[in-house]
């Protein structure tokens, strides 16, 4: 009956959405142009102005149906609060502080979610304390602290000292890490791509991380870092929830019986950013892939290297890059060291806002993990984006065997509000064979 009640509900929220996007189209194909205001720059990377309207001319009593339009009503009652972030988040005091230039020092205040905590960590607050020029050396300092409503925390500490700093080289810097975080409830339903739903048991893990990193920003576009870090995990009991220890006693589960280890990471990673701004691309792309060493200093005997590439590609449809397409694919895989293993908690894993919506967060793991994304995008007014997406995903012991495992597919429907300075927030609802998943982001990089 649940699921009977999912599919329907799905299929008539998009079937009204169809219908309102070929209704909002149909308006806009005679709406002028809204004149920008003086002094504000075309471009939208920039953060400039982007117009409500793109062609000429009004239809028939436009007044009457934009006021009926579903997403007026929307855009109506975000307004107020976007434009109050706006104005907060860019510190405009007077008349003339949008020509200010950035702050080198100061605190920020956003809501925390996804990109701070993690995934499915709820809604939270993070205060961040930062210099970009200490003691007029360029050394970068920031202080992110980070608390959610699910009691899930994260702070972190980042100092990067400028070793080489030139017109033909960016910046090469030295950089110190350091991170606590705890995570309450996190789920684990076993080992496979048909690890069952009703085997969901749960742990609360605690990690503290340092590091000393090479990084290198050779320009605006590639970028490359090498890191040596030293990291404390910890897993207890969760509150109010089945724990792994409990579900998976007897079972031939890595790091079950060793829940607390200390392990030293080698981490390199090379990266080529052409995306037109950081969340929410609608042009360009992004090529990432990291390799890493790990091995247990304490604890289990754990030893292993991990290996990761992902691609993001946006390509817009039409010259004012209303329409898009976004697509995403990642691969990762494990290959232990020696006769040591893998520890659970550690095994790549598909499920979630950035791999498969539609599924809760990491609901299969194995030691490797394949996760491709196809979503479009039709932006309806200057501040509201809307969109369809397809995910699909699976994990195996190996590469090779991806082919003797089905995949696992989610889909659904996107909601993205826009503000000014590369701000922004997304609301996904995702539907599998398994559940109506809701995921928030406050910083959707996809």
């Amino acid at each position: 009956m649940l699921m009977h009640f999912h599919r329907t509900f799905l299929v008539v929220l998009l079937t009204c959405t169809c219908f309102n996007t070929r209704l909002h189209a149909r308006q806009q194909t005679e709406i002028p142009p809204e004149i920008p205001e003086p002094g504000v720059a075309d471009s939208e990377s920039a953060g400039a102005a982007e117009p409500d309207r793109v062609v000429e001319g009004r239809p028939n009593l436009y007044g009457v149906k934009k006021a009926l339009h579903p997403f007026s009503w929307i855009e109506w009652g975000l307004r107020p609060a976007i434009q109050g972030v706006e104005k907060f988040a860019a510190g405009r005091l007077g008349p003339d502080a949008e020509n200010k230039p950035p702050k080198v020092s100061g605190v920020k205040f956003s809501i925390s979610g996804v990109g701070g905590t993690g995934s499915s960590s709820g809604l939270g607050v993070e205060v961040r304390p930062f210099h970009n020029d200490l003691f007029g050396t360029g050394t970068e300092l920031e202080v992110p602290l980070g608390f959610t409503v699910r009691v899930y925390e994260s702070y972190r500490f980042r100092l990067n000292y400028p070793l080489v700093r030139n017109d033909s080289f960016k910046r090469l810097g030295l950089e110190l890490t350091g991170r606590y975080m705890s995570r309450p409830s996190e789920s684990f339903y076993g080992i496979g791509n048909n690890s069952p739903h009703w085997a969901e048991a749960r742990f609360r893990s605690v990690s503290r991380t340092a590091g000393i990193a090479l990084d290198a920003r050779f320009n605006d576009t590639w970028s490359l870092r090498v890191e040596e870090g030293y990291r404390s995990i910890g897993i207890t009991k969760p509150r109010n929830h089945a724990s792994v220890t409990d579900v998976f006693q007897g079972a031939d589960v890595p790091g079950l019986s060793e829940p607390n280890s200390a392990m030293l990471t080698t981490t390199a990673s090379l990266q080529r950013s052409t995306k037109d701004r950081t969340n929410l691309a609608s042009s360009g792309g992004l090529q990432r892939i990291e390799a890493s060493l790990n091995d247990a200093l304490t604890g289990g005997d754990f030893s292993y290297w991990r290996y990761m590439a992902e691609v993001q590609q946006f390509i817009p449809l039409d010259d004012s890059k209303r329409k898009v397409i976004a697509l995403r694919a990642r691969l990762e895989t494990t290959e232990e060291k020696g006769g040591s293993v893998i520890p659970f908690y550690d095994l790549p894993a598909i499920g979630g806002r950035q791999t498969v919506r539609g599924f809760a967060s990491r609901r299969y793991t194995d030691k490797s993990a394949v996760s491709a994304s196809l979503e479009y995008r039709y932006r309806i007014w200057r501040h509201v984006d809307w969109g369809f997406f397809v995910d699909t995903g699976k994990v195996a012991p190996e590469i090779g065997n991806f082919a003797r495992s089905r995949f696992h597919t989610g889909y659904g429907i996107r909601f993205m509000v826009r503000a000014k300075g590369d701000r922004a927030v997304s609301i996904d609802v995702g539907h599998s064979h398994e559940a109506l998943m809701f995921y928030v982001d406050f910083t959707p990089d996809f």
